[in-house]
This record gives structure tokens, C-alpha cells and sequence, in this order.
């Protein structure tokens, strides 16, 4: 229950206690306030018959809960909250909502007031998330998982606490209107309205929030570039944004996510969390303005085409360049270039960072990327540059009987390697290689026929 009805009467009681402290007297003199009944008026030109719900009607009505609801700030954090109350349709349909109502305000005796599209409130699915907290546990802009969302009601709770624990529910902020995320990135908590008197139903269209603007202007830009969004407001008007080409929806990315309202208390991580955009390939990106009370915006586009550096020419291996052996690009060395190499393609597959070394002048690839003899295509991509393209030729090795360490020749090294597997069942590879004449056995048969081909 709302124990104080207003800001006034809490100043007055506040000035009451600390006179009586200064007189001396104590606990025997403390004064009594009388608990106010609540009530919630439901008005406006979107209803036909508006009323006035006591306290005693309220409670009397089907309540919903006690059920958990998730929400974020515009700070932002992660919360839940726990809640117990009636229905906001049930009072909408008493009061005979009418079907070109388009606009709900939620207002506080406070002061305080949310607006909200018709549709925002009374068609959009709205959910539980219950992963909310998943990924991290209190910061907002580190998305948690979507995964068994539980669809709930919006409600004018008369009991609720800050918590997800059901059993601390009480009355200090009722009726406190709470309602659910559209998805789990989504900041609501800035509209969960407290001490609740007075729910207007208007058919005045507020109209669109205006739409997403760019500190760079679309067309040719230097790789790295680095671009702001901004909006009218840049509070709990949200800005949400795509970089493939597609729509922007509440489900996309979120680039305001601490509000403007906490900018100057969050200086230190304003453009790590609200971070621009780093263009270094040929980037559209849509933007669009969603948030409470307004129609979504028009979708802003802006078309980016990067300046590419020319990168060195590269220069095919011919001296190793035998299946089996590791490859070695040449190029005129540039640190910058070599810096921002991104990828290797060889044939279209991308080699992972352990199947090439980078160093002046020189790209070392590994042999399993050349399987057979033939024509390799080489792409060398560096972010900011021009991609750089090689056709690496592979040829057979040319087979040399007993040469067992590949150095073409056969000598007292490659006799000793057969001499050590002697006995060896060819299973293994060194004794497999070592059976010189194929008769699946390494023995002093195969060592005569290795020393035929000595010094060839």
C-alpha cells in the first residue's frame, strides 16, 4: 500500500519527527499517518466509459502472478523484477476501449508519465526472458539468450519488488505498472511506472520518432573510418542498425545503448559501448529509431565504398615448389600491408593461421595445402588494401629409389634410415617407406637394393 500520497505530506511527517526528536519526546509523540487508499482512473477520448477503480475494486479483480517479469535500463543493467496484480487489459475492457483509441499514457501522482503506442502495448507479443542474465549477469548491453521466452501480460502490479525472489513482494510502489520485453535486448525498465493514478486512452497519433542520422556522409571513405549514429534524442529513442543489407528491426544490434541522460556519468565507457562503426570493406548500413510512444522511424541508409591501397605484387615459388615441400611467396617487403593481412585463400579455402607465417618480404604456406600437381590460385587479403593474387604451379616430386629424407640423392643417410626399421612391420611409416623392393618386409633385401642407387 502507498503509505505516503505525496511529496508534501512526506516533507511534513520528515519535519514532525525531527521537531519531536529535538523536544525530547521521543517515541511517545510520533505521530500516526493514515495509510491512503490507492486508485487508478482510466480516461480519455479512447474509451467510452470512463471510471475511477478503488483500491478495493482492484484487488478484487483476477490477479495475475506472483510471476517474474525481465527488463533492462537505459544505464544499462540487467533486472528482474517480481510482481503481483491486474491485468491492464481487464481495465481497458471495462472501461470500453474503443477501436480508434491509439495512445496509452501511464501517469504517476508523482508526476511522472510513460506514453505508449496502442500497438506497443495491446498487439506486440511481449515476454519473460528468462536468460535474460545469461553471458553476463548485470551488464545490458551484453545480449543474454532469447531461448524459452514466456509470454506475460502488462499489469498494474499492487505488490512487487526490484528481485526475483516471490516471497519479499510488498505494496511501498503500487500500483506500479510493469510490462514485458519484445526481445531480450530491449529497455523497458525506464517506463515501469510507480504510484500509478491515472491511465489516459487518447486517439491522438503521436507520430514517428525521426530517423537515425551519420556523422560521415555515404560515399567513398578511407578504410578504418570510424561512424557515429546519432538521433533526436539519443535516449530511450533506440537506435537500431544492420551492416548486411537487410531491415532493421528491435531484434537487430542496439548502437545507443547507454541513454543520453547518463552520458555524463559514463565518459569512461561511452564509445567503448556506444561505439562507432569501422568501415574497411564496401559497407551498407540501416539504421532505424524504435522506442516507446511513437511509431517506428523511416529507415536511414547509408552506402559506404572503401579507398583500397594498392598491396606488393607477389611472386609465385619456383624453386620448392614440388608436392610435399612448403610454399614461399615473395614480395617487396611493406610492414604496413604485411600488418594488416586479414586471410589466405588457396583455391577458395581459407587457411587457418597455423597453415602460414608471415614475415619481411616472404608468406611461408604449408605443404597439406598443395595435394596434387597443378595450378594454384593464392588470394592474400589485407584490410585497406586491394586483395594480392598469385598462381602457384605444384609439380610431382621426381622418385628416386632409396632416397628416404627426400633430398633426391641416396647416401649413407638414407641407408642407415633403412637399416633402423629392419624388422619393423610396414605398418608403421617409416617402415612402409623403408621397404624398398614393396615385399611388405624391411630387411638386408631391401638395403641392397637402396645401395644400387648410392650417389644417383
Amino acid at each position: 500500500m502507498h503509505i505516503i500520497g505525496s511529496k508534501g505530506l512526506g516533507k511534513l511527517v520528515v519535519t514532525f519527527l525531527m521537531l519531536a526528536l529535538l523536544l525530547g519526546l521521543g517515541s511517545t509523540m510520533m505521530p500516526s499517518v493514515a495509510a491512503a487508499d490507492i486508485s487508478v482512473t482510466v480516461k480519455g477520448d479512447g474509451v467510452t466509459n470512463p471510471k475511477t477503480f478503488t483500491q478495493a475494486e482492484l484487488e478484487a479483480m483476477d490477479q495475475v502472478g506472483p510471476r517474474l517479469y525481465s527488463t533492462i535500463n537505459t544505464w544499462p543493467t540487467k533486472n528482474w523484477y517480481a510482481a503481483k496484480g491486474v491485468k491492464l487489459t481487464k481495465l481497458l475492457e471495462e472501461t470500453g476501449i474503443k477501436d480508434e483509441a491509439k495512445t496509452i499514457i501511464i501517469k504517476s501522482s508523482d508526476g511522472f508519465k510513460a506514453t505508449f503506442t496502442r500497438k506497443e502495448l495491446l498487439e506486440d507479443d511481449r515476454f519473460y526472458y528468462p536468460g535474460l542474465k545469461d553471458n553476463h549477469e548485470y551488464f545490458g548491453y551484453i545480449p543474454g539468450s532469447p531461448e524459452g521466452a514466456e509470454k506475460v501480460d502488462a499489469i498494474l502490479a499492487l505488490r512487487s519488488v526490484n528481485s526475483d525472489n516471490l516471497n519479499t513482494l510488498n505494496e511501498l510502489e503500487a500500483p506500479h505498472f510493469i510490462f514485458g520485453q519484445r526481445w531480450v535486448t530491449e529497455q523497458t525498465n525506464h517506463a515501469f511506472a510507480k504510484y500509478v493514478n491515472e491511465i489516459e486512452v487518447t486517439t491522438a497519433v503521436q507520430g514517428k520518432w525521426a530517423k537515425p542520422e551519420a556523422d560521415k556522409n555515404s560515399g567513398v571513405v578511407p578504410a578504418g573510418t570510424l561512424v557515429k549514429l546519432t538521433n533526436q534524442y539519443n535516449d530511450s529513442d533506440k537506435i537500431y542498425y544492420t551492416t548486411d543489407g537487410s531491415d532493421p528491426t528491435f531484434k537487430s544490434p542496439i548502437y545507443n545503448w547507454i541513454a543520453s541522460r547518463w552520458w555524463g556519468s559514463r565518459q569512461d565507457v561511452l564509445n567503448e559501448i556506444n561505439h562507432p562503426i569501422e568501415i574497411n570493406n564496401n559497407t551498407t548500413i540501416k539504421a532505424i529509431t524504435i522506442g516507446l510512444g511513437k511509431e517506428d522511424s523511416d529507415i536511414a541508409t547509408f552506402e559506404y565504398q572503401v579507398q583500397l591501397a594498392a598491396a606488393p605484387s607477389l611472386t609465385a615459388d619456383t624453386t620448392d615448389n614440388t608436392i610435399g615441400q612448403p610454399v614461399d611467396l615473395t614480395f617487396t617487403d611493406d610492414a604496413a600491408w604485411r600488418g594488416a593481412i586479414a586471410s589466405i585463400m588457396v583455391n577458395d579455402t581459407v587457411l587457418s593461421s597455423d597453415q602460414y607465417t608471415v614475415s619481411g618480404g616472404k608468406i611461408n604456406i604449408v605443404a597439406s595445402a598443395f595435394s596434387t600437381a597443378g595450378d594454384y590460385v593464392i588470394i592474400v587479403r589485407a584490410t585497406g588494401y586491394l586483395d594480392a593474387t598469385v598462381t602457384q604451379h605444384m609439380v610431382n616430386a621426381a622418385t628416386v629409389i632409396g632416397d628416404m629424407n627426400g633430398d633426391k640423392i641416396v647416401n649413407i643417410l638414407d641407408l642407415l634410415f633403412i637399416a633402423a626399421n629392419i624388422g619393423q612391420p610396414t605398418t608403421k611409416p617409416d617402415a612402409y617407406k623403408s621397404d624398398v623392393n614393396k615385399d611388405l618386409r624391411v630387411n638386408i633385401l631391401d638395403l641392397i637394393m637402396a645401395e644400387q642407387y648410392v650417389g644417383k
